[in-house]
């Protein structure tokens, strides 16, 4: 399913607005780890811990207690964002996740210009240049691919 949120059928619409609800009833923090989910390719099946491990490297888990391991929390994160439905368990595999492609596209649409994915010869936010206020990439390469495509990408 290729869909994208702004193509949806008029009947169909309301989703849109109970989407976008549901994204603004998350607390800051989950709406940053939540963002940065775009720089998955649709479909893309992740790992719990695959995902928690990514968010810490990237500083998108800020632990206020003491008490709390990094990892824990981003678990916590992850559950919490998993029960409220933006992650599904893959069908294939029991202990990988995905977006649904209209949270996906929820996902690409509030990360704005500050995550950037790159798929073989289709790029995501701003076409062939990564702007400036780009803070997560992602590229997920064809197979013949080399260094060349990566020559106009300007910082």
């Amino acid at each position: 399913m290729n869909s994208k949120i702004w193509d949806i059928p008029e009947e169909r619409s309301g989703i849109v607005p109970a989407l976008m609800l549901s994204y603004h009833n998350l607390p800051s923090h989950l709406k940053r780890c939540f963002a940065y989910c775009s720089i998955f390719p649709k479909d893309y099946e992740f790992e719990e811990k695959q995902l928690v491990l990514l968010w810490m490297a990237e500083g998108l888990i800020q632990s206020q207690q003491e008490e709390k391991e990094m990892e824990e929390l981003g678990m916590e994160y992850f559950r919490n964002l998993l029960s409220r439905s933006f992650f599904q368990q893959s069908s294939m595999d029991k202990s990988r996740f995905l977006m649904h492609d209209l949270i996906s596209d929820l996902a690409q649409s509030v990360a704005g210009d500050t995550c950037f994915r790159m798929e073989d010869r289709v790029c995501s936010g701003n076409q062939e240049n990564i702007s400036g206020k780009a803070r997560h990439s992602s590229y997920l390469g064809g197979l013949y691919d080399g260094n060349k495509k990566f020559e106009d990408w300007r910082m």
